[in-house]
């Protein structure tokens, strides 16, 4: 049955690279700015930063691939931690629900197409607590100007 998995998941969830071109682009939000790729070459690649002011709080890398079947979603924060790969548990042509139960937190990574921009959610458990932290985003010129926030 585990060998079976991923072509269930294809069939749910209908797991396919390019329906997650609505994250494409350019987004910024509260002191949050992120960027995706197309999909192509069956990978979409992003990076994302969070700021506080003038100074970088938060980076990290992301990949998006199919991987034995299955969408994974790997970010790689900063330099030194090892990437965690998040699979793909739901998707429509809105929206794709990622999780890693094993994961400390966040165990699920979403994203949700909006009028205008890319909302995106991380959730789960942290130190046995419910948490999520929202980021509403709206899509901003990929030019290499800075956005206004």
């Amino acid at each position: 049955m585990t060998k079976l998995f991923p072509f269930f998941a294809l069939l749910c969830y209908g797991a396919g690279i390019d329906d997650l071109k609505f994250m494409s682009g350019c987004w910024a939000g509260d002191g949050v700015e992120e960027q995706w790729n197309q999909p192509r070459g069956g990978q979409m690649m992003g990076l994302a930063r969070t700021l506080r002011g003038e100074r970088v709080v938060f980076s990290e890398f992301m990949r998006i691939q199919l991987k034995d079947g299955v969408l994974v979603y790997t970010p790689r924060i900063g330099t030194k931690a090892p990437p965690v790969d998040f699979k793909a548990i739901k998707q429509s042509a809105t929206e794709v629900v990622f999780e890693n139960a094993e994961h400390n937190f966040p165990q699920r990574i979403i994203y949700r197409q909006t009028q205008g921009g890319l909302f995106a959610r991380i959730e789960g458990k942290d130190k046995g607590k419910e948490r999520g932290e929202d980021f509403p985003m709206r899509a901003v010129p990929c030019s290499g100007a800075r956005p206004q926030l």
